[in-house]
């Protein structure tokens, strides 16, 4: 593989245009992770509005609980960054034939999965504490995380098939289903407005 292009310097054309390319970095597990963290930087900029609300009086929302929830959120983005480039790094070693690279072709989506659910729970958990003009950013980044976590899960689900032990395919089977079977996976909160 040649030179990883590094993903969080791309502006976002050149991402799309990377991920467009015939490639095997940027691909699936790239997009799932940047989908987690487009939905942890959005759900910070609801953390700040908040935060600034509250400062206002607009909200009865504390101050310390906003300011909680933008420093997780900054950190999951944070995290889905670095995890969009170690997809690639993933990569690099199956196509060498590193025997470490099967493990982390499943390990590094299931690590953007699991910080898309982490994700999804803390927003579900804010959103009816939240400013109500920002909630349905908030619901948009609640279905952002969805999407994130179901992509990573769907990496991992095929790359399953590079596993030959047989008791490592059965444990990263297991961590596949249970967060699919997370608590997060509801998303509907809000009743529609209509």
């Amino acid at each position: 593989m040649a030179n990883l292009p590094m993903i969080k310097d791309l502006k976002v054309a050149d991402y799309l245009a990377e991920l467009a390319a015939d490639s095997l970095f940027p691909s699936a597990g790239a997009a799932a992770a940047l989908g987690g963290a487009q939905a942890a930087s959005l759900f910070a900029m609801v953390c700040r509005v908040n935060l600034r609300k509250g400062k206002s009086g607009e909200t009865d929302s504390g101050e310390e609980y906003w300011s909680q929830m933008l420093a997780k959120a900054e950190e999951v983005s944070n995290q889905c960054l670095e995890l969009a480039q170690a997809d690639g790094l993933a990569y690099r070693l199956v196509v060498e034939g590193d025997p470490q690279g099967p493990d982390q072709a499943i390990e590094v989506p299931l690590r953007i999965a699991s910080w898309a659910n982490k994700l999804m729970l803390m927003i579900k958990e804010s959103l009816p504490l939240s400013y109500k003009p920002v909630q349905a950013d908030a619901e948009t980044a609640l279905h952002l995380a969805e999407g994130s976590k179901n992509a990573a899960l769907a990496v991992a689900r095929h790359n399953l098939k590079m596993i030959t032990d047989t008791a490592r395919r059965a444990y990263y089977s297991k961590e596949i289903e249970n967060l699919m079977g997370s608590a997060a996976n509801k998303t509907h909160l809000i009743d529609d407005p209509v």
